[in-house]
């Protein structure tokens, strides 16, 4: 598989320009709607809170999408950062044999 060389745009990003953004809707309204808090769904929205199952779940019944669609856009995000920061110094577990 190819490494990615640009790091996935945030879940909540994604839900920001394509769910509030192309339809008008605040993020006021939107919280509301999820039932989670304003500063909540702010944080999501501007990338600074992870997509959690409970938020995933929440997005996928108002919008009539899959949990896993905004699990795995998570996921990608979260790999992206793994694969990319500094490597900690591990002992291996495993060897191949020659």
């Amino acid at each position: 598989m190819e490494k990615m060389t640009r790091c996935p745009t945030h879940p909540g990003v994604v839900f920001r320009v394509t769910i509030l953004e192309e339809h008008g809707i605040s993020v006021t309204k939107a919280a509301k709607a999820l039932g989670l808090s304003r500063t909540t769904m702010s944080n999501f929205c501007h990338g600074h809170t992870p997509c959690t199952p409970e938020i995933a779940q929440r997005i996928a019944l108002s919008i009539d999408s899959n949990v896993a669609v905004w699990i795995n856009l998570q996921a990608q995000y979260d790999a992206w950062f793994a694969e990319n920061r500094e490597k900690p110094h591990v002992e291996k577990l495993l060897t191949t044999a020659a």
